[in-house]
């Protein structure tokens, strides 16, 4: 029994044992990996110059601050410029809670901010509309509007059409970078399916210059403002790109591990390599 005991202590000693080198990149695997780690945000680095007693809170509109408000309010500098981004892009804060989509900010940070949020209402223009559609709902010789190029007065005379839907029609294409079909009409804010079905007849797509995000050259802020990329996924193609260098095509992000094919269809025909 003792020598068996001994054989197997030597035996596996004078084997040797084949190393296996796995196709693997550790540094990416871990950062991607990270991207589901709720505690994201709290691995940003704050402003080491921001002190607990500079903090001043206040009443504020988040659609209207400057960079110097927001850092009196205790925010660091990267997500004050993540939120100017956002607002330059076109972005709006809807309503208080708004304030955790930016996904650089602290919860904690949120949730004092919160209570002092006070945001004023977007006004968008009025159109009248023509007496001869007040009297009755049809618009003698309408032709079909191309989603792609038509102005919103040409939309508000669509019967059917509620106000302000000509203006968030338009705002989300300008957000998609261009209609690709009518259905995704629906996707815009405040669009009801009976609406659509009334004014669907009337809408037509001839004109498809879509507006791409060059992914070899945006930033995962750039990224996340498309209606279809979520920021885990703009931030993966972001540090892909880091790690692996420029992209030379499309199909290249399919390595992402967590981009399937239906969540690729649906970004691709908004994204290119070259400008």
């Amino acid at each position: 029994m003792l020598c068996l005991i001994i054989l197997l202590y030597i035996i596996p000693m004078c084997v040797p044992i084949r190393n296996v080198t796995a196709n693997r990149d550790p540094i990416l695997e871990k950062q991607i990996l990270d991207l589901f780690e709720r505690e994201d945000s709290n691995s940003i680095k704050v402003d080491d110059n921001l002190q607990p007693s500079d903090i001043k809170m206040f009443v504020f509109d988040p659609n209207k601050i400057d960079s110097i408000s927001w850092r009196q309010l205790g925010l660091s500098n990267k997500t004050t410029h993540t939120i100017l981004n956002y607002r330059n892009k076109g972005g709006w804060f809807k309503d208080t809670g708004d304030i955790r989509k930016i996904w650089s900010i602290k919860k904690e940070d949120a949730d004092r901010l919160i209570p002092f949020i006070s945001i004023e209402e977007k006004i968008y223009p009025k159109y009248p509309k023509p007496e001869w559609l007040k009297k009755k709902d049809v618009i003698p010789g309408l032709n079909s509007v191309d989603l792609n190029s038509v102005e919103a007065d040409k939309l508000q005379a669509i019967p059917g059409m509620e106000y302000p839907l000509p203006y968030t029609i338009i705002s989300y294409k300008e957000k998609l970078g261009g209609y690709l079909y009518i259905e995704q009409v629906k996707e815009a804010k405040g669009m009801q399916d009976s609406i659509f079905t009334k004014i669907k007849k009337y809408l037509t797509i001839s004109n498809v210059t879509i507006h791409k995000l060059n992914i070899n050259t945006a930033t995962d802020d750039d990224l996340s403002q498309h209606p279809y990329i979520i920021r885990n996924i703009a931030k993966a193609i972001f540090i892909y790109r880091l790690q692996h260098g420029n992209y030379k095509k499309i199909e290249d992000i399919k390595n992402i591990p967590f981009i399937k094919e239906d969540a690729f269809k649906k970004i691709a025909p908004y994204l290119s390599v070259t400008d």
